[in-house]
């Protein structure tokens, strides 16, 4: 093999293997679990019958702990990531009153972002007839909006964004960037982060929110942009697709529109604010 062939090769794995890992913990950690909940079922009969008639949200807490168990297992090189992302970040202006204020109000545009650009693609998507046409989605679906409301929340609000922006932002496109420049890495995070969802109608969505957190990730340079923004985006949208009459209620052309509509002018402004402070965001440009 060639040196500059085996050379690619090693960067790829150095950028993937954290993602094996990920996957490989968090798979088996799943099947543990899963054969222990069967274990279980023998303690009573009252309490098969409460797991059989609640499956769906023992299935999620199932799915979150696999998720926490796989996060574990690759945290400590998103560690090592973290500090060499810290030494090599750009000089912040000073701490001032002003300063934060402004950031206070950057981080609120990023929230309106954030969630109006997850709810206008969710709709564009369903609008399109896209959603639809997905079976695969469809399951995936009905197992996401099983689960009780509280569950649901903190899953895919607070468990799931730590955990996969930890293995995709932290990890993948910290490293990624190291060796093919910002741009390329920011696209094809975003693209990863799609295929990672398994189906169409997740992997449309998943790129556009995985680009879009990408960038926020840069824009911001702090780890809690992409978990506040990954966190938001899959609150939002669980809760106005928890019930079907809900989603139904919104799902209009104009609705969609004005949401995405808004997610540019939030853009637009969090770039002007970046600009303000002196930190271009289209310096990334260079790298």
């Amino acid at each position: 093999m060639r040196a500059g062939a085996e050379s690619s090769l090693r960067k790829i794995w150095d950028i993937l293997m954290p993602f094996v890992v990920y996957f490989i913990a968090h798979d088996m950690a799943q099947v543990l679990l899963a054969f222990l909940v069967g274990l279980s079922l023998g303690m009573g009969e009252d309490y098969a019958a409460y797991v059989t008639a609640h499956a769906q949200t023992v299935s999620g807490i199932m799915n979150a702990l696999s998720l926490v168990i796989g996060m574990a297992f690759v945290w400590p090189m998103a560690k090592r990531e973290f500090c060499y992302a810290e030494t090599r970040k750009e000089a912040s202006p000073s701490q001032n009153v002003e300063y934060k204020r402004k950031m206070i109000t950057a981080y609120g545009l990023l929230a309106l972002f954030a969630i109006t650009l997850a709810l206008g693609s969710n709709l564009l998507l369903l609008l399109t007839g896209v959603t639809g046409s997905s079976t695969a989605y469809s399951d995936v679906a009905a197992r996401q909006y099983g689960v009780s409301f509280v569950v649901g929340a903190v899953i895919y609000g607070i468990i799931s964004p730590v955990a996969e922006e930890i293995v995709f932002r932290g990890l993948i496109y910290n490293r990624m960037k190291r060796y093919f420049g910002r741009i390329l890495s920011i696209i094809v995070c975003g693209i990863l982060f799609g295929v990672y969802h398994g189906n169409l109608v997740q992997g449309i969505y998943g790129t556009i929110l995985g680009i879009a957190i990408t960038f926020a990730y840069e824009w911001y340079a702090s780890f809690t942009a992409p978990v506040l923004f990954h966190g938001l985006a899959n609150v939002s949208v669980f809760s106005i697709s928890y019930r079907q009459e809900w989603m139904s209620a919104m799902a209009t052309a104009p609705n969609c529109a004005i949401l995405l509509i808004i997610s540019l002018i939030s853009l637009f402004f969090i770039i002007r604010i970046r600009k303000q402070e002196g930190l271009n965001p289209f310096s990334l440009y260079n790298n």
